[in-house]
């Protein structure tokens, strides 16, 4: 990964590998950021439900390219202004439009030693 922009489409494709085909009118992702490691979660809407099971069945790269962009993007923000992340909120839409936002928090359960800068 080499751009902020390409960290976004791997985000992108991250939600779309978990809506595997299925209907939806908003997608998206919440990825926390530690030392060495992402976790994701990860939700659609349709018809009013939310759906947060499933996926990832015809393209299991994407879960794991998703969390790389994530960490990607700890790295990158953290290069350029010093500023840590700990967890992008990433929504999809399907016109393609998107919102990222970033979570500057570190998690107050979070005993880690980190050192990759700010907390």
């Amino acid at each position: 990964m080499n751009t902020v922009e390409e960290a976004y489409c791997r985000l992108a494709a991250y939600v779309l590998g978990f809506i595997d085909g299925r209907q939806w009118e908003c997608a998206g992702c919440h990825m926390q950021i530690f030392q060495k490691m992402a976790s994701g979660s990860q939700w659609f809407i349709y018809n009013g439900g939310r759906e947060e099971k499933g996926g990832f069945e015809r393209n299991p790269s994407a879960l794991w390219e998703g969390l790389d962009a994530a960490i990607y993007l700890r790295d990158d923000l953290l290069e350029k202004d010093g500023s840590r992340i700990w967890g992008v909120f990433f929504t999809l839409y399907p016109d393609g439009r998107f919102n990222v936002e970033y979570d500057y928090n570190k998690p107050d359960d979070y005993e880690e030693s980190d050192s990759l800068g700010k907390r």
